[in-house]
């Protein structure tokens, strides 16, 4: 499967340009161990993602935006503690990336379906959304966006805005993201090394078997660590510190019927990807 999705990728990207991105990765796998503080109720867990970026080229500058993805949340169980199901997702964000005739603004929607619980695809698991944003490209290599997110969880619709940058401060120094997802800093210091800081704020509901749903919040913050032992061969060690964690429980839309600080702590990251560099 890996193979068949490479190869795919090679065709993809060899008509495909994205002008002011840092990368594209074709397949990445990412692991997180985080540890449990020690004034925290809640135990030690881990998070699984597998994804890939596959961007298509159209007609006059257009992409059409292809992510699918996978992860698992798993909750190591504990003498005296509260016990957690293991939940899991499955994503596949379609989208459009379009200019603006010929101004300096672009116009990106991406609709998002996924299915979040204990089982995949089991009754009323499916969740609906998308993300729209403008992007303002203010000078060469110096893009700006603002937006809205939207999806309807378990426990009602989450609505919120979203601000990005795209930014190519000298040769070895960038800035990209979209946050509250994802926002980071990268430094090149040779063909083989790049490192730098990331903020993450991973937040989504997953319903259990027992008819109720779990929301998970997460707000990380880390340095990594990205390493090529071979050309488009990147390795990344990540290490960082989650806050404001919060474990919500509920049933449907009626308020939630738990909820606990998650427990302030550190976690490792180890990811691996396929990946070509733009």
């Amino acid at each position: 499967m890996i193979r068949i999705l490479i190869i795919l990728a090679f065709f993809i990207l060899s008509k495909t340009n994205l002008y002011s991105q840092p990368f594209v990765d074709p397949v990445q796998l990412r692991y997180m161990d985080a540890y449990r503080n020690n004034n925290s109720e809640i135990p030690s867990f881990s998070h699984l993602w597998v994804g890939s970026d596959l961007p298509i080229r159209l007609k006059n500058n257009t992409y059409l935006l292809i992510s699918p993805f996978y992860e698992q949340w798993q909750f190591e169980s504990a003498n005296n503690l509260e016990s957690y199901p293991t939940v899991q997702s499955i994503c596949l964000p379609i989208g459009l990336m379009t200019p603006l005739k010929e101004s300096k603004w672009s116009l990106s929607i991406i609709p998002l379906i996924r299915s979040n619980g204990e089982e995949l695809f089991s009754n009323n698991t499916f969740q609906y959304g998308g993300v729209f944003f403008t992007t303002f490209e203010k000078k060469q290599n110096q893009k700006f966006r603002f937006g809205i997110y939207a999806n309807k969880e378990f426990f009602g619709w989450f609505i919120i805005p979203v601000l990005g940058a795209d930014w190519r401060l000298d040769e070895k120094n960038y800035i990209y993201g979209l946050l509250p997802g994802r926002l980071t800093y990268e430094h090149k210091w040779s063909t083989k090394l790049y490192g730098g800081a990331t903020f993450r704020a991973p937040m989504n509901s997953y319903l259990l078997s027992n008819g109720n749903y779990i929301r998970l919040d997460d707000n990380q913050i880390s340095l990594y660590l990205d390493y090529y032992p071979v050309k488009k061969l990147c390795v990344t060690f990540e290490p960082g510190y989650g806050v404001f964690r919060k474990i919500r429980t509920g049933i449907d839309t009626h308020g939630y019927t738990s909820e606990l600080d998650w427990g302030d702590g550190p976690f490792i990251k180890l990811s691996a990807a396929y990946r070509i560099r733009l």
